[in-house]
């Protein structure tokens, strides 16, 4: 038997484009590596998520279009961020006072971006509120926390004021809540996840599910806004998870010592810029987070808690849109018999 194999011809001109695409990306992930080694010298290696979430914002609010004057927007990323660890923290106060805090911020991180044509510019405030409650502080690393959140957000508003002002429109604030209608797709889809997020966040709450902010996110990821994506992620979120778990198992647990592993991770976050795929993507989202959870948890339960969580925001999200989908199935089948 003749086993063939495919020959992968590199000519110059192959070569010459990977070459550029490397040195396009390297200038951005050396700028991120600095970017979160200068916040965590400055405001504590336990708010490295906040230094991660403000980076996320920089680099995709840089000349992002929120469909209102650039002036308006550049105040309002700023009021978001530092909104968002403050509701954060009040959250944890109280179940029931964390269910009000968390529909109105949720709410109002929606609107600010509902006409953001991308209809991505939600995450860093979803991902950023999402990741804040799951990793709280107190004392001086929170006051840190905020000021770190009030004035490198101020910096993001200005970098997108002066990055935008000339290509975003011009239309007042008042713009946002123009049209608003129980029948249109997007407020469908975002009434449908932030009642999806608030009745996890409180259950989370209530039954001090361990790391529940997994939980969150499993449903932040599959809700999304565009059908085909929404489809398609159902499919691949799990297997990609599991996929993450082996990985980690594997180079962390018995293939890199651990002398070698902090330059393994910052290699695998240069080769993640690379990424387009969403089942790759998430393999790596997995992976970087069990690196994460390690530092609080022992490695096995760090696994299996992040599996076991991954299908339990799997499941709710299926239960969701199912739900959600017959009972706006019904409201369009009323409005149709009263026409």
């Amino acid at each position: 038997m003749v086993f063939y194999f495919p020959v992968i011809k590199l000519t110059k001109e192959k070569i010459c484009a990977v070459g550029k695409g490397i040195a396009g990306k390297l200038p951005v992930f050396l700028f991120c590596v600095l970017f979160i080694n200068g916040y965590n010298t400055w405001f504590g290696k336990e708010n490295s998520i906040v230094g991660v979430i403000l980076l996320m914002g920089l680099l995709m609010f840089l000349k992002a279009d929120f469909g209102i004057d650039a002036k308006y927007s550049a105040v309002l990323v700023p009021l978001l961020f530092v909104s968002m660890g403050l509701c954060a923290k009040l959250s944890a106060w109280n179940p029931l006072v964390g269910l009000v805090v968390d529909a109105v911020f949720l709410s109002a991180a929606l609107l600010f971006t509902r006409l953001d044509a991308t209809h991505s510019a939600y995450l860093p405030f979803f991902m950023g509120f999402l990741m804040l409650r799951g990793y709280d502080v107190t004392g001086e690393l929170f006051v840190k926390r905020m000021v770190s959140l009030a004035v490198i957000g101020y910096v993001v508003g200005l970098l997108h004021f002066l990055g935008s002002r000339k290509t975003c429109g011009h239309a007042q604030p008042s713009a946002l809540l123009r049209g608003l209608s129980l029948y249109g797709p997007w407020e469908r889809w975002a009434l449908s996840l932030t009642v999806t997020l608030l009745v996890t966040l409180l259950f989370g709450d209530l039954l001090s599910i361990p790391k529940s902010m997994w939980v969150n996110l499993t449903v932040l990821s599959l809700m999304m806004p565009i059908e085909d994506d929404l489809v398609r992620r159902r499919r691949l979120r799990i297997p990609a998870t599991i996929l993450g778990c082996v990985l980690f198992i594997a180079l962390f647990g018995w293939l890199i010592p651990p002398d070698y592993q902090t330059a393994a991770l910052l290699l695998a976050g240069f080769l993640s810029m690379f990424i387009t795929s969403y089942f790759i993507k998430t393999v790596y989202n997995s992976f970087s987070a069990l690196v994460t959870a390690t530092l609080l948890l022992p490695a096995k339960a760090a696994v299996l808690t992040r599996i076991g969580n991954n299908l339990i925001g799997a499941a709710v999200a299926l239960l969701s849109l199912f739900l959600f989908n017959r009972i706006f199935l019904r409201l369009d089948q009323r409005r149709q018999n009263a026409a």
